[in-house]
């Protein structure tokens, strides 16, 4: 029995298993059914979208439905119909029940219907996926032959309307050459055969078969319900071919024309005829100047002219080659035009050479130096009698020293000017040559120029004493008497024997020596200057206010320069005046007579005076200025000094002219600076600011433009003088007015010191500081040490300059007495190595300059600044970590050095003053000097505020392979030196976008590009950003030196339109300058702006540009050591 019923259950768990799959599909029947209507949905939706690119192609653009997209819509549509009956019988099974609901009806029907369902559906999901590869136009239908054919015979017309144009201007300009006996060049021939070919014939026939066939594939069927066998025409393709490659070889012809520059060539006879002739004029032209060469040279042989010792070239030799007239042959034995005609044209270049040369010769025989220049000067007035009796003096060879003297602004500098100019055409009398301004006279000074003027080597001078220096002039009285004596013999053979030959060296030249303002006598003998009677005649010509100088000096002639006579003051005192002011009311000529004499006839007043009146074009002004000036006479001083202090206040009247009290406050600071001596332009405006003159300025750049505002108009008055670039100075009589007015017409005349040329500090002399706003120290030697006894307050000190000094140690507690100090310059002071403690409780000090000190520490209490807005300091000094933070008020930080800082080692610090000035909102004016590659590439990469407010920015001795520079508007200058740097590219960094905007972003790069008149360097990313130009948009003066692997500087040159000095040195890899092609219109904009260019030691460099440039404003240039810079590479030489 167990065996039974074991057996019974096994078999119905099998039939139980073996039902299962039939159960399960009876069961999911409405499952099965649901899942198959969403797919139907989903299938009628890509059923509509691939109609609908079906229907764009064929009625929108004429295409062809392709057999796939054919078959699927086909197949859809079949399963649309089969599904759908399939839902209908399933939905019918689904409601019908048995045994009141608790079993299916008919479950086989229903077992058939639910497994249907599920194919469906599976069929469904396949095609489904077939219909997604349908997604454009291209996949559904395909463009006919008949559409590609047309599309390619329009194509075709359109370039062979093109090549006719063409075809049309060349042959007229070819036909207009051949009108001048020229033939059209075997190029230009060839293209025009073969442009007429295909325009003519192989166009037209492609052309007459398209419509041919055309014509073919509708005969005999109405309208355009040609078949797709007929649209896809075999021959239709093989056309498209035929017409892509003859509209291929039209574009190759048009190709062709547009590289046409030159279109026809002079015939072989034209050519020598030309040749020759031109040949004969310019022989005959060569011949002239050969004899006129020669004839001043045996000229000037015969003065006994002598080559220079030394081991210098002979100018004589170098300058005309006595070979360059000869072989001016031709080869009158060719047979053939051209190879005679290239004989001419060789030989003609030769003899143009040769003119060439001879046209630069300004000096036929050789004179040693010629140092004179013209000296700017606008055309003296009434002093014409003075100039010819002095003249008379200088072309007397017996008058060897003449004195000129007078008061200050007689016009003494002005005559020995006019003589300065005019002796140029005597400057061959003598070798040695030069200007001297000597105000407060140094031997050395006077010495070292000379020197340089005999083109003695530097290291010589450096290496001689004073004594050793003035031995030389004083050897050449004693050898002459004393020719064969044994008087100079010392232990010191060999320095004795270079001295001697020194020696020998200055008693072979002459001298013309110009000194301008002599206050003291000169011992022109302890310079080396030989005395009256030596062989070698000199002449000196010098300057001052005093006649006893000129006795001291042992002048010869002596003449005074007085005040201007009246009717001579009155024509410069109009010349100032100007034409429009003169003539703008009838009295005033009138009144200027009148002022003009109130101005004491004095040049210097009428000058400065007249150009305060130039804006004046009321008479009531002028009334005025007459009464101001008849109400400063003096009564209780004796002439001379009346007369001295009259001047000044002629001169007080421009000053009470100025607009404003900030133009006279500024003003009156410029008197703080020694006498003759220059100052640049934004150091002076620095000083300004740290006076708090400038104050209502809202930021510094607004403030410097303010000052460069103040400085113009200071100079349109004739109240500052420009002396170089950016450099100006005082008259020294401006001067002295300036420091009798902020003295308070003498009343404080200790209220403004300045002296220079110190050699200590005298301890009583303290004392005058005690009243004293502004003090100026120059070339002080000496110590401060016992200062402590004369403690006292200086409660209206503001300013306190000890610069250019030799002072190393200032005592602790000077500075406490000071509490409203707000300039400290101390700067080239080279042995001050520590500050005292209590420069720290200078709280109201905003300027403090250490540049050029060795401080290796800085006092802690630096911190309590907290009010400097300028911090100067040398790039030697240390700067802790934190100090920069601390000073909440800075605006202006350097740390630079002139001097290479050897063997520093990266501790850090670098990058810690990168990132605090990177954190200060508040900075505005960056100077840095850079040694170590990771902080420059931390600055270019992660700074972008500290980037905007870089003003100059030195990298020294860095390895970077790739340079990749910002933009840094506001950069004036740029120096590379020392480095390893093999690429420069420029990137516009996330902080100022392409349009400069600023910001503080993350430094991720966008790339940069050209200006679009520049073509663009391989090294700079390009993008459409406009503002690209004004990434060094300030750059002022770019300096290179010893970067061995750098070969271009296209890039900088590119981004920096106002660059003004350009210096290159020791770069072996630099082949060009500039590289690329420039456009005709873009030229005159490269280096529109250079005035100094230097280029030394460039062993590769080839050209600066591949196109000339005209550099219009260069005024100096230095091409040394470049010895592969082709003819023409370089800039013609600028006027002097």
């Amino acid at each position: 029995m167990a065996e039974m019923f074991n057996a019974a259950v096994g078999a119905g768990l099998t039939c139980w298993d073996r039902t299962a799959n039939y159960r399960r599909y009876i069961k999911s029947l409405g499952d099965n059914l649901t899942s198959l209507e969403s797919k139907m949905a989903e299938l009628r939706w890509v059923y509509d979208e691939v109609n609908r690119l079906v229907s764009t192609a064929e009625e929108g653009e004429r295409w062809i439905r392709r057999p796939i997209t054919d078959g699927w819509l086909q197949r859809v549509e079949t399963h649309r119909k089969e599904a759908k009956e399939i839902l209908v019988k399933g939905k019918e099974m689904m409601g019908m029940t048995c045994l009141c609901g608790l079993c299916f009806s008919n479950c086989r029907a229903r077992y058939r219907q639910s497994k249907l369902a599920n194919e469906k559906r599976a069929e469904i999901e396949k095609t489904l996926g077939q219909g997604g590869n349908f997604k454009v136009k291209e996949d559904v239908a395909y463009e006919p032959a008949d559409l590609i054919l047309k599309r390619s015979i329009e194509a075709l017309r359109h370039k062979t309307s093109e090549l006719y144009d063409v075809f049309q201007t060349v042959k007229q300009r070819v036909k207009q050459e051949e009108d001048k006996r020229l033939v059209p060049t075997p190029e230009v021939g060839g293209w025009l055969e073969r442009a007429q070919l295909l325009l003519e014939k192989e166009v037209r026939k492609i052309l007459d078969q398209w419509t041919h066939e055309m014509e073919k594939g509708f005969h005999g069927v109405g309208g355009d319900s040609r078949s797709q066998s007929q649209r896809n025409s075999a021959s239709y393709y093989q056309l498209s071919k035929h017409v892509e490659e003859k509209r291929a070889t039209v574009e190759e012809e048009l190709r062709k024309a547009s590289s046409f520059t030159v279109f026809t060539y002079e015939p072989a006879n034209l050519i020598l005829m030309r040749s020759l002739e031109a040949l004969r004029r310019k022989t005959s032209e060569l011949h002239d100047v050969f004899e006129t060469v020669k004839q001043q040279v045996k000229l000037e042989e015969g003065k006994h002219l002598k080559i220079p010792a030394g081991g210098r070239d002979d100018p004589v030799r170098n300058t005309v080659p006595f070979n360059w007239f000869s072989n001016l042959f031709i080869n009158r034995n060719s047979t053939s035009y051209y190879e005679l005609s290239k004989h001419a044209e060789e030989k003609r270049a030769t003899v143009e050479e040769e003119l060439r040369k001879a046209s630069s010769f300004s000096v036929f025989t050789y004179k040693p130096d010629d140092p004179l220049m013209k000296i700017p000067l606008e055309p003296p007035v009434g002093l014409d009698s003075s100039f010819e009796e002095v003249w008379k003096w200088v072309q007397d060879e017996s008058v060897r020293r003449i004195g000129i003297y007078g008061m200050g602004g007689v016009g003494k500098t002005t005559l020995l000017k006019k003589i300065h100019n005019e002796i140029l055409g005597m400057k061959d009398k003598y070798d040695v040559v030069a200007w001297i301004v000597v105000s407060q006279p140094t031997c050395s000074k006077i010495q070292e120029i000379i020197w340089e003027k005999l083109h003695l080597s530097k290291s010589e001078w450096d290496s001689k004493s004073e004594s050793d220096r003035s031995t030389e002039g004083k050897n050449k009285e004693s050898d002459r008497s004393t020719e064969n004596k044994e008087s100079h013999r010392s232990t010191e053979g060999k320095k004795k024997k270079n001295r001697i030959q020194d020696t020998e060296q200055i008693a072979e030249r002459s001298f013309l020596l110009f000194l301008d303002d002599v206050w003291e006598v000169i011992d022109l003998l302890n310079l080396g200057i030989p005395s009256h009677d030596h062989q070698h005649k000199s002449k000196i010509i010098f300057t001052t206010r005093s006649e006893n100088v000129c006795g001291q000096m042992q002048a010869e002639r002596k003449k005074k320069i007085d005040c201007l006579p009246p009717d001579k003051a009155l024509e410069l005192f109009r010349e100032k005046v100007g034409e429009d002011t003169w003539h703008a009311h009838v009295e005033i000529p009138k009144l200027a007579k009148s002022l003009v004499k109130e101005c004491a006839y004095l040049p210097l007043a009428l000058i400065i005076i007249g150009a305060a009146m130039a804006s004046r074009k009321h008479h009531d002004d002028w009334r005025r200025a007459i009464k101001y000036f008849k109400g400063q006479h003096l009564k209780n001083y004796q002439s001379h000094f009346e007369f001295a202090e009259k001047v000044l206040r002629v001169l007080e009247f421009s000053y009470d002219a100025l607009p404003n009290e900030t133009h006279k406050r500024c003003f009156l600071y410029c008197s703080i600076f020694p006498e003759d001596r220059a100052y640049h332009m934004d150091e002076l405006i620095d000083l300004w600011v740290g006076e708090g003159f400038l104050n209502e300025c809202e930021s510094l750049r607004e403030a410097r433009d303010c000052g460069i505002d103040i400085i113009r108009y200071l100079v349109r008055v004739c109240l500052l003088e420009e002396v170089g670039m950016s450099s100006f100075k005082m008259h020294d009589v401006v001067r002295d007015m300036a420091l009798w007015v902020a003295s308070e017409h003498g009343e404080k005349k200790y209220k403004i010191l300045c002296q220079e040329k110190r050699r200590y500090f005298e301890p009583t002399e303290f004392m005058k500081w005690a009243d004293a706003e502004r003090i100026s120290f120059w070339g002080v030697d000496g110590r401060m040490e016992n200062f402590r006894v004369y403690f006292t307050t200086f409660s209206s000190l503001s300013t306190l300059i000890i610069r250019h000094s030799r002072v190393d140690l200032f005592p602790n507690g000077l500075f406490s007495s000071m509490p409203s100090l707000r300039v400290l310059d101390l700067s080239f002071n080279e042995p001050l190595e520590k500050l005292p403690i209590d420069i720290g409780v200078l709280v109201n000090l905003r300027y403090l300059d250490l540049r050029r000190t060795p401080i290796r520490r800085q006092p802690v209490l630096l911190k309590n600044l907290t009010r400097l807005e300028f911090l100067l300091i040398d790039r030697g000094c240390p700067v802790p970590k934190g100090l920069i933070l601390s000073l909440t008020s800075l605006r202006v930080f350097s740390w630079e050095s002139e001097n290479l800082i050897k063997g520093k080692r990266n501790d850090g610090e670098e990058l810690n003053v990168i990132e605090e000035l990177d954190g200060m909102n508040q900075i505005e004016d960056v100077c840095l000097q850079l040694f170590f590659a990771a902080d420059v590439q931390k600055l270019l990469a992660n700074c972008p505020h500290l980037q905007r407010c870089l003003r100059e920015l030195e990298i020294r001795s860095v390895i970077i392979q790739k340079l990749s520079l910002r933009r840094m508007e506001h950069l004036r200058y740029l120096g590379l030196l020392d480095c390893t740097i093999g690429e420069i590219s420029m990137v516009e960094g996330d902080p100022y976008g392409c349009g400069g905007e600023t910001g503080r972003g993350d430094g991720s790069e966008c790339p940069h590009p050209l200006p679009s008149c520049y073509p663009e360097p391989t090294s700079t990313s390009t993008s459409s950003c406009p503002e690209s130009q004004g990434c060094f948009s300030s750059l002022e003066r770019l300096t290179i030196s010893s970067c061995s692997k750098l070969t271009d500087v296209t890039i900088l040159i590119y981004h920096a339109p106002i660059l003004t000095s350009l210096k290159i040195d020791n770069c072996p890899s630099i082949r060009e300058l500039i590289s690329g092609d420039i456009e005709d219109s873009h030229v005159e904009k490269i280096l529109s702006s250079l005035i100094e260019l230097v280029l030394k030691d460039l062993p590769k460099l080839e050209s600066i540009c591949s196109r000339a440039l005209p550099f219009p404003s260069l005024k100096s240039y230095d091409v040394r050591n470049c010895p592969n810079l082709k003819k023409g590479g370089a800039p013609a030489r600028p006027m002097r």
